[in-house]
This record gives structure tokens, sequence and C-alpha cells, in this order.
């Protein structure tokens, strides 16, 4: 037998090629399908975190922020030093003291342009609400003079 003659036709490869040619296209466009929808926006309804305001007190930098929890409720935070120290997702006014100062805060229960909130030392003040752009309500924020805690709304 001559070595350059051929010994016969080579043996088919069978249909594993072409299934994988033709499941290709289609793991392609599953893959696109789920990477799309694993990267939809996180928050259909708008922001989900937005700063009311912002400071520093006794050397502590802190900012307060309206957000929106995973069930898509507003709530309120105040934040020190990058970790959140007070907040509520309820209409109950918010405050955290530092030093001889407190920041008072959180969500007005209506459309009103002011709250007024009692606090411990006995004083009421009159605080402006704020619109945050991407939630519904109005928000409050302020210092006040005092270790103090804002017991309520004031009638």
């Amino acid at each position: 037998m001559d070595p350059a003659e051929p010994i016969g036709r080579p043996p088919r490869s069978g249909p594993g090629c072409l299934i994988i040619a033709l499941l290709l296209p289609v793991v392609m466009v599953v893959g696109i399908v789920i990477g799309a929808v694993l990267n939809q926006q996180e928050d259909p309804q708008g922001e989900k975190s937005l700063t009311l305001a912002e400071g520093t007190l006794e050397a502590t930098d802190w900012r307060v922020t309206a957000e929106r929890d995973i069930e898509g409720e507003t709530c309120t935070f105040l934040y020190a030093a990058g970790e959140q120290v007070a907040g509520a997702c309820t209409l109950t006014p918010q405050d955290a003291t530092f030093g001889d100062q407190t920041v008072v805060f959180g969500r007005s229960a209506g459309t009103t342009d002011a709250v007024s909130l009692q606090l411990t030392d006995g004083k009421v003040v009159s605080i402006d609400t704020q619109r945050a752009a991407g939630f519904d309500g109005r928000f409050y924020v302020q210092v006040v003079p005092g270790d103090v805690d804002a017991e309520g709304f004031a009638p």
C-alpha cells in the first residue's frame, strides 16, 4: 500500500457541531434578555435617596436624606460620619443630638409649608417644609439649640 494513498473517508462528525451552531444564537438571546432584566432601574418610582440637608456639628459631618425603602415607603434618615443614627418611615419627628445642638427632621403629614414641633424643653419650633424631587410629601430639617428631643407635632 502506497503511503500517499488515502485509506478511506474520515468518519462523520455527527450532529454535535450542528446542535452547537443552532443553540449558540438562542443562548446569546437568552443572555441578553436576562442581562436587560437584571439591569433595569432599581427604583422605577424615582429617586432612591436624596439629601435634604447636611452640615457639621461637634466636628461630625451629618446629613438627612429622603429615601425609599425596599417596599417603596418614603423614609427619612440621619447619617453621622457615614453611619445611620436616626430615622423612620413614619411621620414621627426624629432627632439626633451633637453636643449642645440637635437636628430635628422628618416627613410632614400633608402639603403644609411649615410644621410646629414640641420639644422636651417646652419650646415649640416652627420649621419650613420642602419638597424632594422624586418623593411624595414634604420634609423638614432644622438644627435647634440644646440637647432636646422632638416630642411630636404641636397643636
